[in-house]
């Protein structure tokens, strides 16, 4: 029996940089690297809609701009930032997809379903959004 492809949705963009998001705390914490607890801030939305992340499918951005997967990060250098968001779905294609349509209805975000270049470099890229302020970027990958 083969096991089922899984799906994530990332988000990033100038959004996190710009109200300080990319540094909070909550980040380092150990149960939100292990999977074991989301993140979910007041801040932390995609114009009105509230966003539920696993940080340990997050990728953060450490020394020489390295991207590497909260699970991964071990003991974090001084200079760390949070870089490509992992949005809480349930893994499937339709969960990631029902979360990606109401965060696009909501955004105004501009759909690829043929993108030829996956800016998550991780995974095999399915369909990616952005919208015309580089705010928020969204890629839906299969893992």
């Amino acid at each position: 029996m083969t096991q089922a492809d899984r799906y994530a949705l990332y988000a990033w963009g100038n959004f996190i940089n710009e109200v300080g998001l990319d540094r909070l705390p909550e980040w380092l914490d150990p149960d939100v690297l292990s999977g074991e607890r989301v993140v979910q801030h007041r801040d932390l939305t995609m114009y009105e809609s509230e966003l539920s992340i696993d940080g340990s499918q997050s990728f953060y951005i450490v020394e020489n701009d390295e991207y590497v997967l909260g699970r991964d990060l071990g003991t974090p250098p001084d200079d760390w930032r949070i870089g490509h968001l992992c949005v809480v779905t349930d893994g499937t294609l339709d969960g990631a997809r029902a979360v990606a349509a109401r965060l696009e209805e909501e955004a105004d975000l501009y759909r690829t379903d043929a993108p030829d270049s996956n800016p998550v470099e991780y995974g095999e890229i399915v369909t990616f959004w952005e919208d015309d302020h580089g705010q928020w970027d969204m890629a839906l990958v299969r893992i």
